[in-house]
């Protein structure tokens, strides 16, 4: 084993300061900490609007009408469903920019040649170069949940444990959703031979994993992969029609003798069970195989998790049937979203991990 020069806290730093100092960093970053923080003064505002009016109704509807009417609670967590948009499509952009030029800008400057020509190793310039990028990009968005806190205190809201804990995971899953985005331009900076062409590149990856691969996992294209969904047969069909328009059937007498009324006995109700349970496997299918290819989105791994924190946080009144209930717990919830967990994670680390073998055997000349 070699030893380390020591050079990894320093480029570490200097990649810090150079990512903050970035105007294109400190554009889209403007640009995303004024759109944040004005929807989320709009969200508080409709908020306290929902809650008074979610208030209002409970003070003047019987236990009764509880007992069936969908009164939902409004959650704190909904002011973040705009920012989520926000977010996917803001928050691509910043790490694409973050992470285009790292590799090609040193190669086009020739900086690169003579930084590597110090007792420098390899290693610790890519792991520098990341670290860097992490430490500016938890320092953007350390600021908007500081602000963010901010006005909520301004609004005064205070935050309770379980929507503190709901905001850390929002919070995290923008971490890695943007971080994924680097790790993606990061790479594409590697095997590019100019910035130009990187960007492209990277710009090409964010529209096809953020915009495209949801029409290829939830559109019509889904037929191809999944096939056309199973028809009732034509004997079923035609069977169910004469049924509807006969006048025959048996006749059933009301209970308090006022009218009666016509109860229709199909014969071939195990034939419709059939397909109905072929039907159903079906479309378990087809939501299995879009949800496995869903997770090859950043964006929609993190929309798929921002979503859940969201509306689990909702709270109906219990009139609910039990096979409609749910674990909402923070604890349920990971435990639901552990796929998408996981691939937010799993997507940087594979990226990264081609940067770096890149890097470890580029030529540099």
């Amino acid at each position: 084993m070699h030893m380390k020069s020591g050079a990894l806290k320093v480029i570490a730093h200097k990649e810090i300061l150079d990512h903050v100092r970035s105007r294109k960093f400190l554009l889209i970053f403007g640009i995303f900490l004024i759109i944040s923080m004005a929807g989320l003064v709009g969200g508080l505002i409709e908020y306290q609007e929902q809650l008074d009016s979610y208030n209002d109704r409970l003070s003047v509807v019987s236990e009764d009408e509880m007992s069936y009417a969908p009164y939902w609670k409004p959650s704190l967590l909904t002011i973040f469903y705009q920012i989520s948009m926000l977010v996917i499509s803001l928050g691509g952009a910043l790490g694409i920019a973050m992470g285009f030029d790292l590799i090609t800008k040193e190669k086009e400057s020739k900086s690169l040649k003579i930084l590597l020509s110090n007792p420098i190793y390899r290693d610790e310039v890519i792991n520098g170069k990341a670290l860097g990028a992490i430490g500016a990009l938890l320092i953007a968005l350390g600021i908007v949940a500081i602000i963010s806190l901010a006005i909520m205190l301004i609004f005064g809201i205070v935050p309770d444990a379980d929507q503190f804990g709901r905001m850390l995971i929002f919070g995290a899953a923008a971490f890695l959703m943007i971080f994924s985005y680097f790790a993606i331009s990061l790479f594409m900076s590697t095997i590019s031979s100019d910035s130009g062409n990187a960007l492209i590149y990277s710009l090409i990856i964010l529209i096809f994993l953020s915009t495209l691969l949801p029409v290829f996992a939830y559109g019509p294209v889904m037929n191809l992969v999944a096939g056309v969904p199973p028809e009732p047969p034509e004997s079923l069909m035609k069977e169910n029609m004469e049924l509807v328009i006969s006048t025959s059937g048996t006749i059933v007498s009301s209970e308090d003798g006022s009218g009666e009324y016509v109860e229709y006995i199909d014969p071939n109700q195990e034939e419709w069970d059939k397909f109905s349970e072929k039907s159903q496997a079906y479309w378990e299918k087809r939501q299995a195989i879009s949800d496995t290819i869903g997770l090859i989105s950043p964006s929609g791994n993190f929309q798929k998790i921002t979503m859940e924190v969201i509306t689990s946080a909702s709270v109906m009144p219990m009139y609910m049937d039990e096979e409609f209930e749910k674990d909402t717990s923070l604890g349920g919830i990971l435990s639901d979203l552990l796929q998408n967990i996981i691939a937010l994670l799993v997507i940087p680390a594979i990226f990264f991990g081609a940067a770096y073998v890149r890097f470890m055997r580029l030529d540099i000349r």
